[in-house]
């Protein structure tokens, strides 16, 4: 399913916070608001949306640097691939 791939991703590139963030997102994303985790275009504007959140937190909190955030296309390349 590309929402595990994308979760999976997410946390090789970001780390294991960024990811069970993003996953916590998605799983209301699906189960409470009823989204289809098949729609590829919206699953992506809504994990730019969520990883963009967490990756800003996570760097006030902490000195960590991350990678260059994933913009929605790179996010649709990725889950077309």
């Amino acid at each position: 399913m590309a929402s595990h791939r994308l979760v999976q991703y997410v946390g090789k590139k970001y780390g294991l916070e960024i990811s069970e963030g993003l996953y916590d997102r998605l799983n209301i994303y699906h189960f409470v608001e009823g989204h289809a985790l098949n729609d590829k275009p919206l699953l992506a504007e809504v994990a730019v949306d969520e990883i963009t959140k967490l990756v800003s937190a996570a760097e006030k909190r902490s000195d960590t640097s991350f990678p260059t955030l994933m913009t929605v296309s790179e996010i649709l390349d990725f889950l077309d691939g």
